[in-house]
């Protein structure tokens, strides 16, 4: 098949969660079809162009659109303007200008646009149009305004709740098909999009990559990653040090939390002490959490599935997570993992498992199990797929072109 991948970001290098859906799904499909790119790109990532070219049979990009007086400024407009900041954001006309060139001739035979915030370009009506959803933004947006303490995040993001919902449902009613990261969210489109079909193609995780490690684990060392100027991971990070760390200190006084991850704000920076590490950006993650005796995902915000699970649970850590930070992945507490929600019962998880090395190597074995079963990339691959064939024959059975 012909297939064109429309993306907002380049998924070069993967070393965050939407890239990494991206980059993974291009490089096991370019296994098998013929894949191209679209995205926008900067003269700086001329390395990375490079790098995606040797996995696809053509990587187009478009400047990328510098908001002007930048992104708050960009934010505080949006917010008398009844289209999303999330939509205005990716719209371009170049971008446009591009698609309509790119299918001009001979059709695609599938458009996959990843994330309903590209959703709103006029598209090739000769082609399946998938859109994969990595997660309902709408839900993130609503579970910000919920958790954020600031009154002017709270209305900011209420208002952009309110309307991408309607950008994003309407979306899902104009696409061929949509793909969703978990059976949960498949559920909430069909009750909104009942005629649209769905299925579930997971987030994955490159197994023989993250791997368990023999070398030494630190038993005071507990770990945390993600981009640092993701919202939600901000707030996590926020929320484990000054609720949950100082309860696991009352008892294990040499216990030290890593934030590993980039572009963190001030706000997390400052968090930073003798019992804290703020890394910034590394190269790779694999060696912090390698050392780590715990891994954590304390989320009280988001949407979709989380990579970071993933990846922890690939390598074998044991992990203490809150609902929402596992939520959409196949996990029973117990058995993969430990699941709290509130900071006492999230610090006696950790400290559950820093003091009972039995308990947390038999989840870690668990968890890495159950990522070689269920959550390779390979294996999400096949499933997408297999959608796109249905969503074919589907088209050809109606007498659609």
């Amino acid at each position: 098949m012909h297939i064109l991948i429309l993306s907002p970001f380049l998924p070069h290098p993967p070393n965050w969660g939407f890239g990494k859906r991206v980059y993974h799904l291009l490089e096991v499909l370019s296994r098998s079809h013929s894949v191209s790119l679209l995205t926008y790109a900067d003269d700086r990532d001329a390395q990375s162009i490079q790098a995606l070219r040797a996995i696809c049979v053509g990587v187009h990009t478009v400047p990328n659109r510098p908001l002007r007086f930048g992104k708050r400024f960009a934010q505080l407009l949006s917010v008398v303007s009844t289209v999303s900041f999330q939509r205005r954001a990716t719209d371009n006309p170049e971008m446009q200008q591009k698609l309509d060139e790119l299918t001009r001739g001979e059709p695609f035979d599938i458009i996959q646009v990843e994330s309903s915030q590209m959703a709103g370009f006029r598209f090739d009506r000769r082609s399946v149009l998938v859109l994969d959803e990595h997660n309902i933004e709408y839900e993130l947006y609503y579970r910000m305004y919920q958790s954020e303490r600031s009154a002017a995040r709270r209305l900011f993001s209420w208002l952009e709740y309110y309307k991408f919902r309607r950008e994003e449902i309407a979306s899902w009613q104009t696409v061929s098909g949509c793909v969703m990261s978990s059976r949960r969210e498949v559920e909430i489109l069909r009750a909104l999009s009942p005629e649209t079909p769905a299925t579930v193609v997971p987030n994955a995780v490159d197994t023989d990559f993250f791997m368990p490690a023999s070398g030494p684990v630190d038993p005071d060392a507990i770990v945390f990653t993600g981009l640092m100027s993701y919202r939600p991971n901000v707030d996590a990070a926020i929320f484990f040090v000054r609720d949950i760390m100082p309860r696991i200190l009352a008892i294990r006084h040499s216990a030290v939390f890593y934030i590993v991850g980039g572009d963190a704000p001030p706000e997390v920076t400052g968090l930073a002490s003798a019992n804290v590490v703020v890394t910034g950006s590394v190269d790779d993650v694999r060696p912090y959490v390698h050392k780590a005796a715990v891994f954590v995902v304390p989320l009280r915000m988001g949407s979709g599935t989380r990579l970071k699970v993933l990846e922890g649970l690939s390598m074998g850590k044991p992990m203490v997570s809150t609902s929402l930070g596992c939520e959409g992945i196949d996990l029973v507490h117990g058995e993969h993992l430990l699941i709290a929600d509130d900071a006492n019962a999230f610090a006696d998880a950790v400290l559950d498992l820093m003091t009972q090395p039995e308990m947390a190597g038999r989840l870690g074995v668990e968890g890495r199990g159950l990522m070689l079963r269920r959550y390779r990339w390979e294996t999400a691959t096949e499933e997408l797929e297999e959608f796109y064939g249905r969503l074919r024959n589907g088209r050809m059975e109606s007498g659609s072109k």
